[in-house]
């Protein structure tokens, strides 16, 4: 007990009436220095999710640079020295599939069809601790949000549908939300939430994708406003991981095959 004693407070044996008292004590100390432990890994966690949304709001104001000059403008970042390569995806931004034009109008009515923004996915986006889809609002290609939408916007969320690119359909939340940054200024940008894990997981979206949000006007659901997403592009990871599970198959294939040899039958 030689190097406990000296932790607990320069507490000995003889403070305690009996090893039971002197055993609980040692526990409560044992069990608040875990939750110290805790509280300073989640604040680390939460500072490590704090630079990563910071450095992704850099790298995509650095995108709107790029889309709105034709040009690639970079800004020295300085907690990340090496450059990231920004993919806009295509240019001109390709139109919105016959499929999801068929569902917009089939199943929602859905009128007043515009292309809100054409983006890369980032790190935060497909983060299950941040669980939202960021929509800068200086990015956006056209106006989808009416007057009322955006005075509600300021103090609630907007209900709102969304068509993921499996072509199912979910419920979400739409809010906005205003990040400080480092230079004094304000970055404002339009989040889906609440079920965005979901879509990420059942749709396959990794870090480097390129996707488009598109907006529609509906009378078929309690909200007046819906989205449809669509992938136009894997992105790196995701072609590696489809790569891997080609040559899996491939060298199960093979190896089926050489397991069960072709046998000639010769005849008599």
């Amino acid at each position: 007990m030689g190097t406990i004693e000296k932790e607990l407070l320069g507490k000995t044996a003889e403070d305690f009436e009996d090893p039971l008292h002197m055993l609980c004590y040692v526990l409560e100390y044992m069990v608040q220095q875990i939750d110290a432990k805790k509280e300073t890994n989640n604040n680390c966690r939460t500072k490590r999710a704090r630079n990563q949304e910071e450095e992704d709001k850099d790298y995509e104001d650095e995108a709107e640079a790029e889309a709105s000059t034709g040009k690639q403008k970079r800004k020295k970042n300085k907690k990340k020295k090496q450059s990231r390569e920004i993919d806009n995806g295509p240019n001109p931004p390709p139109d919105l599939p016959r499929q999801f034009r068929n569902e917009i109008a089939e199943k929602y009515r859905g009128t007043q069809i515009v292309l809100v923004i054409q983006k890369q996915i980032f790190k935060s986006d497909v983060d299950c601790g941040h669980n939202r889809f960021s929509v800068p609002v200086r990015q956006v290609r056209k106006e989808f949000l009416t007057e009322e939408e955006k005075r509600k916007l300021n103090d609630e969320d907007l209900s709102v549908v969304l068509i993921q690119p499996s072509m199912e359909s979910i419920e979400m939340n739409m809010k906005t939300w205003v990040m400080p940054k480092e230079n004094g200024k304000t970055s404002s940008s339009y989040m889906l939430k609440t079920k965005w894990g979901e879509v990420v997981r059942k749709n396959k979206i990794k870090e480097g994708d390129i996707v488009q949000l598109w907006a529609f006007r509906t009378k078929r659901t309690k909200s007046t406003l819906g989205f449809a997403l669509v992938k136009i592009r894997a992105g790196k990871q995701q072609q590696q991981e489809e790569e891997e599970e080609i040559k899996g198959d491939n060298a199960r294939t093979a190896s089926s095959s050489s397991s069960h040899p072709r046998v000639s039958q010769v005849s008599a």
